[in-house]
C-alpha cells in the first residue's frame, strides 16, 4: 500500500518567527564564540528546565517583560506589566464591595483596596471584572505554595465593579517572596550571582466588554527588593502604590483606565 504524505498547512508567521529566532541564535553563538562544550551545558540545561517543569517560571523570569513591553507600547491607559506564572484561571466571582477569600487565620495586615475602572477618555465602566491574585503576607501563593485543599483560591478573586464603575476589597498586604530556586532557574541566577527576590505586589487583570484586557500589577512603596526585583524592567513607577494607615488597617486607592478595544464595538 502507498504510503500517504503528511499534508501541513502553511503558517508563514511561525516560518517568519521561526527563522528570525534561528538567524538571532547563531549570529549570537558566532559573535561569543560559544564553544562546543558550553552549547551542551546550554541544552542540558534546559532539558533540566522541562523536567523539572520551569520552562513558565524560567520564561516569565527572562523574557515576558519584553513581550509586554513590544505588545503593550504607546498603549494608552494604565500601564500594564507581567502576568506570571501564578495566575490561576476561575477564581470565584464576587461583587463589589467585597472580601478576597480568605483562612480563618489569614496573617497580615488587613488592605481595603478601592478604586473606579474607566475607558482612557474617562467614562467609568460598569460590570468591569478585576481578576485579582496575590501571595499571602508570607509570600505564598494559593495552589502553588499554599495546598489547594487547605486554601482553595485563598487571596483570589474574581471582582464586579458597580454601577459606576467603582470597587471596594478587603484584602491583606502581600508579602516579598523569592522565586522557587532549589532548580535548575535557581541555580541560573546563584551561577550569576543574583538574587531571587520579587518585591510585594497585588496582581490584576481588568476586563469589559469592547475593551482591552489590562494585566499589570501594583507594587508597594519601600519595600527592599523594588530597585533590584529578579524580574527585570517589571516595576514601573506609576504602579508603585503606597497604602495609608488608618484606624487599625490599611488604606489604598487606584484606579485603573482601560483602552478601547478597536476590533470590538465598546
Amino acid at each position: 500500500m502507498a504510503s500517504e504524505k503528511a499534508t501541513f498547512a502553511p503558517n508563514p508567521r511561525l516560518n517568519a518567527l521561526f527563522d528570525s529566532l534561528l538567524d538571532t541564535l547563531r549570529t549570537f553563538i558566532r559573535e561569543n564564540h560559544v564553544t562546543h562544550d558550553e552549547y551542551r551545558r546550554a541544552v542540558a540545561f534546559l532539558s533540566e528546565v522541562g523536567q523539572k517543569g520551569e520552562v513558565s517560571l524560567l520564561c516569565d523570569v527572562a523574557v515576558e517583560v519584553t513581550v509586554d513591553e513590544v505588545e503593550n507600547n504607546g498603549r494608552p491607559g494604565t500601564i500594564t506589566t507581567i502576568e506570571g506564572p501564578y495566575y490561576v484561571p476561575r477564581a470565584p466571582l464576587l461583587k463589589s464591595p467585597c472580601a478576597l477569600p480568605h483562612r480563618a487565620d489569614e496573617p497580615g495586615d488587613l488592605v481595603l483596596f478601592s478604586g473606579t475602572v474607566r475607558s482612557s477618555t474617562g467614562r467609568s465602566l460598569p460590570e468591569a471584572v478585576l481578576d485579582l491574585w496575590q501571595s499571602d503576607a508570607n509570600g505564598r501563593y494559593s495552589h502553588f505554595n499554599i495546598p489547594e485543599a487547605v486554601a482553595p483560591y485563598n487571596l483570589r478573586g474574581r471582582v464586579t465593579t458597580n454601577h459606576e464603575g467603582r470597587f471596594e476589597i478587603e484584602t491583606r498586604i502581600p508579602g516579598p517572596y523569592e522565586i522557587p530556586k532549589s532548580g535548575p532557574t535557581g541555580a541560573l541566577l546563584a551561577a550569576m550571582a543574583r538574587h531571587a527576590w520579587r518585591p510585594a505586589h497585588l496582581h490584576v487583570k481588568v476586563q469589559h466588554p469592547g475593551y482591552r484586557t489590562l494585566t499589570t500589577q501594583l507594587f508597594l512603596k519601600n519595600d527592599p527588593w523594588l530597585e533590584s526585583d529578579v524580574v527585570e524592567g517589571a516595576v514601573k513607577e506609576s504602579l508603585i502604590v503606597d497604602p495609608v494607615r488608618e484606624q487599625g488597617r490599611y488604606v489604598l486607592s487606584y484606579d485603573f483606565a482601560l483602552e478601547p478595544d478597536a476590533t470590538k464595538a465598546a
